[in-house]
């Protein structure tokens, strides 16, 4: 068996994650979305699938995180609290990459003890905020908490979807695991609880099928191979490299690595097309959804059960300290920019891609939820002016005038903007705009970074607020 780094341990779930990510993006893949969008996302396919291959390639993993960094920026602005993870985890390989370079010290070790406090540090952000947005009245609120629209699809197959007990059990029980997992995360020596509580947490939420969780649910899993001390991860990479690695080159060659994955894919599409054909009608996205909840369903499977595994075995940790990280200056940049970035939606600037995915929270119009603000601590005015869209060229804002949702005024007038053949009539503090268009908007235009670091969810008036995602 070769000598295990940490690295080698990480690269290929990372490459795993970046798939999962990418197979989410069905017409970027198809070049709907233009020549230059499709190169890149090949290219994460690309690099993805020879991380796998080739873990102790650095220049792949290095290579990976720089088309998704990429593709990202292509793409902004960005809704997807996933992608945006992703991204910035790929951002402290780049950054730890170049600064290790510069000082000629590019080694595997070196990148992967520089890798570990960011990895840790995304991690505590994402459970702080996914406890602190949650602190609000609709959350917990069992009608319509996004905690219960996780629960219903899981509980409805044993007639206890509706079970009061069973939404409240929901509701707190969010709560509990990610306090768990923070806690843990900086407690070494009980770090296999919160791990065994996070994974397991995370491995069902995408059996849910309310969304395409299976990116977010598989960089945790990579990230927290980072976070589990070496020991533990140094047993992984021993189970797999002995009971899957080592047999399938055996058999096939290096590439034969891969055949578990195509046949479990294979095996996944003929039942979801078998099913399909007993219940016609169905959209081809829910059928390609439908194929990788199955395959997240073996992968996060196995990929749990070994982690947890190799945790138990040392659980006490009783490993010595590795002490103060010689990268303690530089690896908490990117981490640390994260984590402002995530009290957006508080500051008035954006609603989306701040780890409030599925959080209920309400802070547009000068009024929120959040029981820790009688109002919003508002530094910018974008979220103050809220419009009510009346009518509209646009099936999209037509679509939103008569589900009766509204609009931050800086949405609307960036999508006129953008599409300058439109026209949208709204209500703005009481007054009617009838057909507005791009030539009638204020010569003032948003500024380039303002355009793509801005988005905003619509905003929904009824109170209690509904899940919407």
């Amino acid at each position: 068996m070769p000598a295990f780094d940490g690295l080698t341990a990480v690269a290929p779930c990372w490459g795993v994650a970046a798939l999962f990510s990418i197979v989410g993006d069905p017409w970027g893949l198809i070049g709907r979305e233009g020549a230059l969008y499709m190169l890149l996302a090949w290219s994460v396919v690309g690099t993805s699938a020879v991380t796998i291959l080739f873990p102790r390639k650095t220049w792949a993993l290095v290579a990976l995180a720089a088309c998704t960094v990429l593709l990202y920026a292509m793409r902004l602005p960005v809704a997807s609290n996933n992608k945006t993870i992703t991204t910035v985890f790929d951002l402290c390989i780049l950054l730890s990459a170049a600064v290790l370079a510069s000082k000629g010290s590019l080694d595997r070790q070196s990148l992967y003890e520089s890798l570990r406090t960011p990895a840790r540090l995304i991690l505590a952000t994402m459970y702080f905020y996914g406890i602190f947005h949650k602190i609000n009245t609709d959350f917990l609120d069992p009608t319509v908490s996004c905690a219960v629209g996780l629960y219903k699809p899981l509980a409805e197959p044993f007639g206890l979807e509706d079970n009061l007990f069973g939404r409240y059990l929901a509701i707190w029980s969010t709560f509990v695991i990610e306090g768990i997992a923070i806690v843990a995360l900086f407690w070494k020596r009980w770090f296999a609880i919160g791990l065994t509580s996070a994974l397991v947490f995370h491995y069902i939420i995408p059996i849910s099928a309310y969304s395409w969780y299976m990116d977010f649910s598989s960089l945790v899993f990579a990230l927290y191979m980072l976070t589990m001390p070496r020991e533990a991860s140094a047993k992984i990479y021993e189970i797999t490299c002995r009971h899957l690695v080592e047999p399938l080159r055996s058999l096939f060659g290096r590439v034969g690595i891969l055949a578990p994955a195509a046949g479990l894919l294979l095996a996944a599409t003929l039942v979801v097309l078998l099913l399909a054909l007993a219940n016609p009608g169905r959209p081809a996205l829910m059928l390609l959804h439908s194929i990788f909840i199955l395959t997240w369903a073996v992968v996060g499977g196995v990929a749990m059960t070994a982690m947890i595994y190799a945790a138990m075995v040392y659980l006490p940790y009783r490993g010595g300290s590795s002490g103060r990280s010689p990268y303690a200056a530089w690896n908490w940049i990117v981490p640390t920019l994260f984590f402002v970035s995530c009290l957006s939606p508080y500051v008035g600037l954006k609603t989306e891609s701040s780890i409030n995915m599925f959080s209920n929270l309400h802070t547009e119009g000068g009024t929120t939820n959040h029981l820790m603000f009688s109002r919003p601590p508002y530094l910018f005015d974008y979220q103050q002016e809220v419009v009510q869209v009346v009518a509209s060229s646009s099936p999209s804002l037509s679509k939103t005038a008569r589900e009766g949702r509204m609009n931050v005024l800086f949405s609307i007038e960036e999508y006129l903007r953008r599409h300058p053949d439109q026209w949208v009539s709204y209500i703005h503090d009481g007054q009617l705009i009838e057909n507005a268009t791009a030539a009638t908007l204020p010569v003032e235009a948003a500024w380039w970074l303002e355009r793509k670091l801005l988005i905003f969810k619509q905003v929904d008036p009824a109170r209690p607020k509904v899940c919407t995602h």
